[in-house]
């Protein structure tokens, strides 16, 4: 009878350690890691050069993807035994962040994890030191990714962070609306019209859970829901790409125009470059027309076309 229940006992820990792994498991999906090289600018491009430095590469961290930063990609590649292309993709994000860092661990590892981290919303100085209030932010983060909370950065937590972890319902109006707000690559600029009206608070307003307001002349003020699929696009194209958006339901537009719909954005700079009639604001407008088109887009306009040489108009 002793025996038995030595064995009964011994078999209800083991249930328990097994339930405990189940409970804290990673059951995550993660996106694919982004594609970050020569010409890009914003967060992401920051992170790499930080990263670069941490590994002996030293890389002004100045968010602009130039022939330096390219130069010391190479140069980091070929020491590992990658392709040596200067594209950061799937096969150098990994070797980049294969540090681990916890409280107490300082440089420009800690910097490149404060710069993703503040593309959440989470408001650290980037100083280079893992303090209490980055292992606040780091717990947090993973908590909210459905990833172990141990205030830990290893290789899950670097890739969430940098490619973000697949939802794994369906997102929000309001959470796409947070996810903008929180990407410090995404401009929000009050180009025109009044402030009520203007990109930032149009997507303060839907963060918020409720409409945005039109402010253009034809229309006056109306609420408005911003349409989901647009939202996902811009949060989805600010994963690679910086960009600065200049109009969703402000300025004054035509008055049958999908601003007023909350289905349409235009956008102005991509990746630092002017959209324009030039060879490189075309091809840049080329860029963003054709990754709107993929994400379903039906009224696609930039420049060469009547009123578009400055932007690029993608409309749902």
């Amino acid at each position: 009878m002793k025996r038995s229940r030595v064995i009964v006992a011994l078999l209800s820990v083991l249930l328990a350690f097994t339930t405990l792994g189940v409970n804290h498991a990673e059951a995550v999906t993660f996106n694919s890691w982004p594609v970050v090289k020569e010409g890009q600018t914003g967060s992401q491009v920051t992170t790499v050069q930080h990263l670069l430095t941490s590994k002996g590469y030293s890389t002004t961290a100045d968010g602009s993807f130039g022939s330096a930063t390219k130069s010391q990609v190479i140069a980091f590649q070929r020491s590992r035994g990658l392709t040596a292309d200067g594209i950061v993709g799937a096969g150098t994000w990994p070797k980049l962040t294969d540090a681990t860092l916890r409280e107490g661990s300082t440089g420009s590892a800690v910097k490149a994890l404060q710069v993703q981290l503040r593309r959440y919303g989470y408001g650290l100085t980037v100083d280079g030191s893992f303090g209490p209030a980055t292992t606040s932010a780091v717990r947090s983060f993973q908590s909210s990714k459905g990833l172990t909370v141990d205030g830990v950065v290893g290789p899950n937590t670097w890739r969430g962070l940098i490619a973000g972890v697949a939802s794994s319902g369906t997102t929000t109006r309001a959470q796409y609306a947070q996810q903008i707000l929180n990407d410090g690559g995404i401009t929000l600029l009050h180009f025109c019209g009044p402030s009520y009206a203007s990109p930032r608070q149009n997507m303060l307003d839907t963060a918020a859970g409720g409409p945005a307001y039109t402010g253009g002349g034809d229309v006056g003020k109306t609420a408005v829901y911003l349409n989901t699929t647009m939202l996902k696009w811009m949060r989805d194209f600010g994963y690679n790409n910086s960009y600065r958006v200049t109009s969703i339901l402000g300025c004054d537009h035509s008055s049958t125009s999908r601003h007023y719909k909350g289905t349409a954005v235009d956008i102005d700079y991509a990746n630092g470059v002017k959209i324009s009639t030039t060879t490189t604001g075309r091809n840049m407008a080329a860029r963003v027309k054709d990754s709107c088109r993929a994400a379903g887009a039906t009224q696609i306009l930039g420049p060469g076309d009547a009123g578009h040489d400055g932007h690029v108009h993608c409309a749902w």
